[in-house]
C-alpha cells in the first residue's frame, strides 16, 4: 500500500471548499506538518487515543480506570509537548550560534 504525501500546511492560504478543509484538518492527525508524510507516531497515537475513547463511551468505566485513560492521554500529550519545546529551545540556540 502506497500513502501519498499531503503538502505542508499554508496557512496564507487555506483550501477553498468544505472537503478539502477536512481533508486538511484530518491529515494533521496522522501527518507531520512540515513534509507531510505520514507520521507512525501520529497514527498509531490517534488509533489508541480513539479506540480508549470508544471503549469509554460504549461502557461503563470504574473510576480508576478513568485515572489511566486521563494520565495516559495526557502524559503523551505532556510528552510531545516537551519534546517540541526542547527541540525549539535548540534550533534557536544553532540559529544564534551559541
Amino acid at each position: 500500500m502506497k500513502y501519498r504525501n499531503l503538502p505542508p500546511p499554508n496557512f496564507q492560504n487555506p483550501p477553498p471548499n468544505f472537503a478539502e478543509r477536512l481533508k486538511y484538518w484530518l491529515g494533521g492527525m496522522v501527518n507531520n506538518p512540515t513534509t507531510g508524510a505520514l507520521s507512525a507516531d501520529k497514527v498509531w497515537y490517534s488509533v489508541m487515543a480513539g479506540s480508549m475513547t470508544w471503549q469509554f463511551l460504549t461502557t461503563d468505566p470504574a473510576e480508576w480506570k478513568w485515572l489511566a485513560y486521563g494520565g495516559i492521554l495526557g502524559g503523551v500529550s505532556l510528552v510531545k509537548r516537551s519534546i517540541a519545546g526542547v527541540q525549539q529551545v535548540n534550533e534557536k540556540r544553532i540559529e544564534k550560534g551559541e
